[in-house]
């Protein structure tokens, strides 16, 4: 991203491209996944055996389609703000903001997650850290408290952010050592399970199936969210696509050996966890943390540090690069002049947003100093609205452009482009309609947080914007056709139906 004015707008997406393959695949493995942490509430949701079906089925009827909509629309519009720009070139500048915006909102609740994990795990060894010790400030019954829990969260964002700085090579090349260092306890935790299943020490693991009262389908439902929950988010490094190296040969590739690499990083240790014995009287008692004690049971104390241990660099891992993608959505709202132009503005070393992910981090400590956990299911609903979105524009794109260049083209015509579609809008629209009944307090915060996104346009487009040019986007990398003029479409130099001249003879 560059602040050279030219004619008044903000040139985008002039930037060095400096993560290649393998860092990318880092970058996306943190983007989605981070490891199998978290996966024990599916156990205790679902039963042992319809754990198992979920994180092999849920790939195919959600994460590999998302990923392959990604393929598609990352290698054909590999511009810095990826998901916004795709949006914002077939739905126009509205949908695009409320792309961005609920997009932003939900880094809030998300992002700032790991921190906070971080100290929670810390606390394990350390417990003077935990939550409520040490308080300086506390209002709202402890809602809200600046105590040494949250200090220390700040001390974790500070080097993080400035590693942000350095620009996407460096946290690249840190998310590809991270993932080696969380996935080599889940390793041997893997082979002494397995172990344990052929030898036949390993008794059932997978009984019961379901829990005792379930149906397969309710059991089937009870744990989808979790599993969906650790699927999400091939889109989120499409924001820095400027910054990758070949993005319209890498991108797709990185997503074909992610999505294999994260449905094993599930799959195997889970059922190794199974295989140690753990809570097999009783499934429902699997929680976070769970698969330490798994790994106590078959390896020892030592294994059992080196999984918490892995907890503690995942959250490094998941801060870092969802910091990253995160911080270029302001950015280039700002370049498009709908937030404050100094967002846009770039180190003059690194060529990185460093005020946006100053600002980003400045809103991540307010919500570390929140008991937000039951705002944590609301950022679903803010997550599966942008993802709709995209879907909707992979639609449109498909035709409006159809002979836009496609480096990677989800296969079939027409009837692949809606079946993948389908599936996962499908699993969106349930997941929602299920969060509207079951937790319909973060359904109406989540869905708040989108109608916000759209209420705020008017007064963004009327004084931030106040008739300002929209950026100057490279179009090097974008043709969407013979006869399209694509920096007309870019730069949002249509009229008010909507409709731009198709002049000149296209890129």
């Amino acid at each position: 991203m560059n602040t050279v004015p030219t004619g008044g707008a903000i040139a985008l997406g002039v930037l060095k491209r400096q993560v290649t393959l393998i860092p990318l695949v880092g970058l996306i493995y943190f983007s989605v996944s981070g490891g199998p942490y978290g996966l024990e509430n599916a156990i205790s949701s679902s039963g042992p055996g319809m754990a198992m079906v979920l994180i092999v089925v849920v790939p195919i009827i959600f994460a590999i389609p998302c990923a392959l909509m990604n393929a598609e629309l990352g290698s054909a519009i590999p511009l810095e703000g990826g998901y916004y720009y795709w949006v914002k070139v077939a739905l126009g500048s509205f949908w695009a903001f409320v792309e961005g915006m609920s997009s932003w909102f939900t880094s809030f609740l998300d992002t700032a997650l790991y921190p906070v994990l971080f100290v929670d795990y810390l606390a394990t060894w350390f417990p003077g850290v935990a939550r409520g010790q040490h308080v300086v400030f506390s209002a709202f019954n402890g809602g809200f408290s600046l105590d040494l829990h949250w200090a220390i969260t700040l001390a974790f964002m500070a080097p993080l952010a400035y590693l942000n700085a350095r620009g996407a090579k460096v946290v690249g090349e840190t998310s590809t050592v991270l993932t080696v260092v969380i996935l080599a306890p889940f390793v041997v935790l893997t082979g002494l399970g397995m172990w344990k299943l052929l030898n036949g020490s390993a008794g059932t693991p997978l009984h019961p199936f379901v829990l005792h009262g379930q149906s397969a389908f309710s059991a089937f439902s009870a744990g989808l969210a979790v599993v969906i929950w650790n699927y999400v988010g091939f889109d989120s490094i499409t924001t820095a696509s400027a910054e990758i190296v070949k993005p319209k040969r890498n991108y797709p590739l990185a997503l074909a050996i992610c999505i294999p690499l994260i449905m094993m990083s599930y799959l195997l240790p889970t059922l190794a966890a199974l295989a140690s014995g753990l809570h097999h009287q009783d499934p429902t008692l699997w929680t976070d943390g769970d698969f330490a004690l798994a790994g106590q049971l078959l390896g020892g104390p030592w294994l059992k540090a080196c999984i918490i241990g892995g907890a503690m660099f995942a959250q490094i891992g998941l801060f870092s690069s969802l910091l990253m993608s995160g911080s270029r959505i302001p950015a280039v709202l700002a370049a498009d002049r709908y937030l404050p132009t100094a967002l846009a503005r770039t180190s003059p070393r690194y060529g990185t947003p460093v005020v946006a992910i100053v600002v980003s981090c400045a809103m991540f400590a307010v919500f570390c100093a929140l008991d937000f956990i039951t705002l944590l299911d609301a950022d679903i609903v803010l997550g599966l609205g942008g993802l709709l979105l995209e879907f909707a524009a992979f639609l449109v794109l498909r035709a409006k452009y159809p002979q836009m260049d496609r480096p990677y083209r989800v296969p079939g015509g027409w009837f692949g482009a809606i079946l993948i579609t389908v599936l996962p809008v499908s699993v969106a629209a349930a997941m929602l309609w299920s969060t509207m009944w079951a937790e319909s307090g973060a359904f109406w915060i989540g869905a708040a947080g989108f109608a916000l996104s759209a209420v705020l346009y008017v007064p963004a487009k009327r004084w931030i914007k106040a008739g300002g040019p929209d950026a100057v986007v490279d179009v090097g990398t974008v043709d969407l056709g013979p006869g399209v003029d694509v920096a007309m479409i870019l730069e949002n130099r249509r009229d008010d139906t909507g409709i731009t001249p198709t002049v000149g003879t296209g890129v």
